[in-house]
């Protein structure tokens, strides 16, 4: 529908647009070539002269001219005019066709035609009553019952008082845990001793011949004898051999 009122011209003019979507009609609308719908039998062509009107798109039919226009509208229905007739009822329409065993179209359209039924201008009085609800009675699901106010702010208070009294005491809970770590409580040492928390110790970077693992083994070439090594050693580089020890052996 328009978004504001237009004249009833307008209005009828309308069905000739193009297909789409219908916003606001304005008068310049219809003489645009490219918004109005193309009449039947004749074409636009943008760019080009219109055809007359007398132009036909195609070939008529010598012995019924006017076929082509009868196949195209036969179901077309002219609604009866009167205020004091209501529109047509569809729905007794179709229970009355099925049960004349009316299916096709042409057939309904004809029923449509020949019973012409319309709604009543009066409703019943059993529609214009107004239904009783019971009062307990509920559309969908019933709502959870809401938490009470005093239980929701004794929590959240509570929540708060324990965080600050967490950030005012982390020193001291530091303090107390570490000492829980260094002595195993009595009763429970197996218990106690496995879930002894690790503290980070910072130790310095030990070099590699004063590490532990390093200390049984000797050092293959050592540069840092003693004076008596030296005296043995230079001793043993002058002295002379003895040959008749070593002939003997």
């Amino acid at each position: 529908m328009p978004e504001r009122f237009v004249s009833l011209g307008l209005m009828l003019k309308a069905e000739c647009l193009a297909p789409g979507q219908m916003g606001c009609l304005r008068n310049s609308m219809f003489t645009r070539e490219t918004l109005i719908r193309a009449p039947l039998g004749r074409h636009f062509t943008r760019g080009r002269s219109l055809p007359p009107a007398c132009f036909v798109y195609g070939k008529r039919p010598e012995r019924d001219p006017d076929g082509m226009a009868k196949c195209l509208n036969w179901c077309a229905y002219k609604s009866v005019e009167d205020s004091k007739v209501y529109g047509v009822d569809y729905h007794k329409t179709n229970v009355e066709s099925v049960k004349m065993r009316i299916h096709r179209v042409p057939e309904w359209v004809r029923f449509r035609k020949e019973k012409d039924f319309h709604r009543k201008p009066v409703k019943p009085i059993v529609q214009l009553k107004k239904p009783v609800f019971p009062l307990d009675m509920t559309f969908g699901k019933p709502t959870r019952p809401s938490t009470p106010i005093g239980c929701l702010l004794s929590h959240y208070y509570k929540r708060e008082f324990d965080q600050m009294a967490i950030e005012n005491n982390r020193s001291y809970l530091t303090g107390m845990a570490i000492a829980q770590n260094k002595s195993p409580q009595p009763y429970d040492t197996l218990k106690s001793a496995n879930a002894v928390v690790r503290l980070p110790s910072k130790q310095p970077a030990q070099k590699l011949w004063t590490m532990k693992r390093f200390r049984s083994q000797p050092p293959r070439i050592s540069s840092r004898w003693s004076h008596e090594e030296e005296q043995k050693m230079s001793k043993k580089m002058y002295e002379k051999p003895n040959c008749d020890v070593l002939l003997k052996k």
